[in-house]
């Protein structure tokens, strides 16, 4: 499975964060917050959909002295087409999912703490050899040294099963679990026109090995690693709202062992150097775009480097204070275990439009197409992930939603491509 990149600068790395004031701001207090919608890729699963209706519609939480306690349930009544993400041979199935969770929010005056927690239960009709119970928990902050510099920080731990879609899934006979911990930490400081940011992120990730339907062990021990990763920016206001960027970063990825069965050496360390441009006009427009140039340098010699050109996009469009449209476009290596290729240039384009229908009524499109070129290997592949969704708060406490999900995958080969339809009722209880 191609775990996704854990940048732990990458939520300090927004200019969103900018605070604005203004005549428009008054008018939302009674409007959905659809446009804090700081980062177009974030919450794809719709888990803080029902934190977009309007301030009317809003849990109240239980009062724990400095805290607010948010218990909440969801259940959802899902069907799909391909359980399994085949390209032949599909089959189709019934899913409940629960997923009870827990939030604990500070109140304090300065400087911030919050706590999380759930549990993911999915029980499927026919193929109950993919039930499984994800689990996460986490811990962020936020401390406010002095006026215009603040450090934040987070840990978490999350175990969950290995998506049946992923590019380097292992099919067995259940889904693989995949443990991750992770801590990120930064700093953000404002003087004048001068803007700086570091920030340092850790992840420990472990694959469960698996089984085949024959018992066969498929040792997934090869995959497991630890990833390190440390940016900086520096931005300068040129006139008001618009920045001059400059960024770096370097990674570390770190396997324990190779392949169980190859001698392949997968540890490898990187760099990403970028400039660019970045926005905040009020309420308007906010994001920023860089290029510049990024590489990937392996242990094994066998190996060959992926490195060129990067990009990465990110921007919150609000034409109106009901909408937001927020495109994004990035290429990145991302890691694989594919045999003969070292990692995976990826390029990916996403749009998010959400827009509040009424004040206890947001839907949300979300798109995204990616183009993975394997290093070494002419078996590339196209991915495609589409999505439309609804939330609908009956009153504070209780909430309905659906979601049509469509997604697809064509590799070169024919091998691992598939074509996955889902549909999805929720209800959900809150306080």
């Amino acid at each position: 499975m191609t775990m996704p990149m854990l940048y732990g600068g990458a939520a300090l790395c927004l200019l969103m964060s900018l605070d604005a004031v203004s005549a428009r701001a008054q008018d939302r207090q009674n409007s959905a917050p659809i446009t804090q919608e700081n980062d177009p890729s974030a919450d794809a699963d719709g888990r803080n959909d029902t934190q977009r209706v309007a301030e009317s519609y809003q849990p109240r939480g239980i009062e724990m002295g400095k805290f607010l306690l948010f218990p909440a349930i969801e259940m959802d009544a899902s069907w799909t087409n391909n359980v399994f993400a085949t390209a032949d041979d599909t089959k189709s199935d019934r899913f409940i999912r629960v997923t009870p969770s827990m939030r604990l929010r500070s109140r304090f005056t300065r400087h911030e703490l919050n706590l999380y927690g759930e549990l993911e239960k999915f029980a499927f009709d026919r193929y109950t050899n993919d039930d499984r119970l994800n689990g996460t928990v986490m811990a962020d902050g936020k401390l406010d040294i002095e006026k215009g510099w603040e450090a934040t920080g987070s840990i978490s731990y999350v175990d969950r099963a290995e998506d049946r879609g992923s590019p380097d899934v292992t099919q067995g006979l259940h889904p693989a679990n995949t443990y991750t911990l992770s801590g990120q930490a930064g700093t953000r400081l404002q003087q004048g026109r001068m803007l700086y940011q570091a920030g340092l992120s850790i992840s420990e990730i472990d694959i469960a090995n698996a089984m085949r339907a024959n018992g066969q062990i498929i040792d997934n021990s090869g995959r497991d690693r630890t990833e390190y990763e440390a940016t900086g920016r520096i931005g300068y206001e040129i006139f008001p709202n618009y920045y001059a960027l400059a960024e770096g970063a370097v990674n570390s990825r770190d396997y324990d062992k190779a392949i169980p069965g190859t001698n392949f050496k997968r540890s490898s360390d990187g760099y990403r150097l970028e400039s660019g441009v970045g926005i905040d006009v009020t309420d308007l427009i906010r994001g920023d775009f860089l290029v510049g140039y990024m590489a990937q340098n392996y242990d094994d010699p066998r190996f060959s480097d992926p490195s060129g050109f990067s990009f990465r996009a990110r921007f919150n469009w609000t034409p109106s204070r009901l909408t937001v449209i927020a495109p994004s476009l990035e290429r990145t290596v991302q890691e694989t275990v594919r045999t003969g290729s070292s990692g995976i240039v990826r390029t990916a384009a996403g749009l998010t439009v959400r827009h509040e229908f009424a004040r206890n009524f947001v839907g949300t499109f979300i798109g995204n197409v990616a183009y993975e070129n394997y290093e070494a290997s002419s078996d590339n592949s196209w991915s495609y992930d589409a999505r439309l969704r609804g939330i609908y708060a009956l009153t504070r406490e209780f909430y309905v939603g659906g979601e049509m999900r469509y997604r697809q995958r064509d590799t070169d080969s024919g091998i691992s491509s598939y074509k996955q339809t889902t549909l999805m009722f929720r209800v959900g209880a809150r306080y």
